[in-house]
C-alpha cells in the first residue's frame, strides 16, 4: 500500500465515514458485521473482536466470523482488540481472544489496531509474549506522560484524536510512529491535523507528510 500525495488527510479509526479525493478512512467493522458494497473510493476497513461484544456464548463464531471478513482485500487493520476492565467479559476470555487476534494478524501480515481501558499490564504482557513483527497501534490513547513513555519504549504505536493530542505525549512518543483518528467524536479530521500542527509547531505541509509516510510505514512492517 502506497498513500500518494495527493492525499491531504489519514483518518485511522472511526466508526462511520468514507474516503474522498484527498482523504483516506481506515471504518472499522466488528466481527459479525459485513463490509459495505458501496463504499466510496479511498476508504478502508479494519475488522475485529472488540471486547465489549464477546461473552462465553459467542466466542467460536465471533473467531470464525472474523477470519472470513479479514479475508476481504479491503480489511488492511486487524482490530479494534484489546482489553477493558470496565466492560466486557472475563479477563481470561479477553486474553483469548486477544491472543487470536494478535495470531491472525501476524498470520496475514495486517497492523492490529488496539483498545484499552484500565488493562493496560494485560497488554504489555501479552506484547512480551508474542513478541510480534507486525506494527500494534493502541487507538484513543489518552493517558499520562508516564504511561506513554513506557508504551512507546516497548515499541507501540499511537492513533490520537484531538482529545488525545497534548504536548506532554507528543514529547513521550516517536512522531515516526503516529496517527491520528477521529473515532466516534463525528469531528473533522483536518481538526486533528490543525491540532497536531499547533502544538508540532508544524505547517500544514509537514503534517500531511508525517502522517502520510508513516501510514506508508505501517504496512510496510513485517513484509
Amino acid at each position: 500500500m502506497n498513500v500518494g500525495k495527493e492525499i491531504e488527510y489519514i483518518d485511522f479509526h472511526t466508526h462511520h465515514g468514507d474516503g474522498s479525493s484527498d482523504t483516506v478512512v481506515v471504518r472499522n467493522v466488528m466481527s459479525g458485521e459485513e463490509i459495505p458494497d458501496d463504499f466510496k473510493a479511498n476508504t478502508l476497513f479494519s475488522a475485529g473482536i472488540h471486547p465489549w461484544q464477546a461473552t462465553a456464548d459467542n466466542i467460536r463464531w465471533l473467531k470464525t466470523e472474523l477470519i472470513l471478513t479479514a479475508a476481504n482485500p479491503h480489511v488492511v487493520v486487524i482490530g479494534e482488540a484489546g482489553f477493558d476492565r470496565l466492560q466486557g467479559p472475563s479477563r481470561e476470555l479477553q486474553r483469548d481472544l486477544f491472543h487470536f487476534q494478535c495470531m491472525l494478524a501476524e498470520e496475514m501480515h495486517k497492523p492490529m489496531v488496539i483498545h484499552c481501558v484500565r488493562g493496560w499490564d494485560d497488554l504489555l504482557s501479552a506484547r512480551r509474549e508474542i513478541k510480534p513483527v507486525m506494527p500494534w497501534v493502541i487507538h484513543g490513547f489518552r493517558g499520562r506522560r508516564q504511561l506513554a513513555e513506557s508504551l512507546a519504549a516497548e515499541g507501540f504505536w499511537f492513533s490520537l484524536g484531538i482529545t488525545g493530542l497534548k504536548e506532554e505525549i507528543l514529547e513521550s512518543v516517536s512522531h515516526d510512529r503516529l496517527l491520528l483518528e477521529t473515532d466516534e467524536t463525528g469531528g473533522s479530521i483536518a481538526d486533528v491535523y490543525l491540532r497536531l500542527s499547533e502544538l508540532a509547531h508544524f505547517n500544514g505541509g509537514q503534517c500531511a507528510g508525517l502522517i502520510r509516510t508513516n501510514f506508508n510505514n505501517l504496512f510496510r512492517k513485517g513484509r
